[in-house]
């Protein structure tokens, strides 16, 4: 049997310092504002009643995140370090990126036995969500009020249609957080998604993405 001693003789590991003594660190990279093409991942979505300015509504809820793809390389980005400079950066960085999506409302048509009111003015986020990922909306005459108007017919979306879509996600500003040495530190989220024209759909399942 081998002792210790001559184990480690098979295996060499080295440590070089830096110049000035310390290891040198990998540049830090914050997050910012922007465009990021990616693939949505992790997609959910629950039925919801709610009261807002005492009108009652009801809506199915998205909630996703893009995953930032390979091809965001091709991005670029501003970035300011906490001096006060600035810099362009490529999208390379941000791949890999889980980036939270805002929640997404489909405010839903009341029947006859229901309690809560249409907010089909409210569909617009929804509207564009669906065409960001490829959707074609289809548009009929209905009467409302005595009066024909032309609708556009929204789409049932289920989690299964989203996982693996190509987006384009415009990250803005979240709500910013306070951490345990009492400075303030942003959070970015996806606001809305735009269509990635060039972007490939991933044929796989959620549980089978590769991160």
């Amino acid at each position: 049997m081998s002792t210790m001693t001559e184990t480690l003789k098979h295996e060499e590991a080295l440590f070089i310092p830096s110049e000035n003594g310390t290891a040198e660190r990998d540049e830090y990279i914050p997050k910012v504002a922007g465009e990021y093409l990616g693939h949505i991942t992790d997609a959910r979505s629950l039925t919801r009643e709610f009261t807002k300015d005492n009108r009652t509504f009801k809506a199915r809820i998205f909630n996703f995140k893009v995953h930032v793809a390979p091809e965001n390389r091709t991005q670029a980005y501003t970035i300011t370090s906490k001096e006060g400079t600035t810099k362009q950066i490529t999208g390379e960085h941000y791949v890999g990126w889980d980036i939270v999506s805002d929640g997404i409302f489909r405010f839903l048509e009341p029947t006859d036995t229901d309690k809560f009111e249409s907010n089909a003015e409210g569909n617009k986020r929804y509207l564009m969500f669906c065409q960001s990922i490829g959707m074609e909306i289809q548009t009929e005459d209905r009467t409302i009020n005595g009066k024909t108007v032309r609708v556009q017919l929204l789409p049932d979306v289920k989690e299964t249609d989203l996982n693996g879509t190509p987006v384009t996600a415009v990250v803005g500003r979240g709500k910013d957080w306070i951490n345990e040495k009492g400075e303030t530190v942003p959070s970015y989220r996806c606001k809305f998604t735009k269509l990635w024209t060039d972007g490939k759909q991933l044929e796989t399942t959620t549980h089978d993405l590769p991160f």
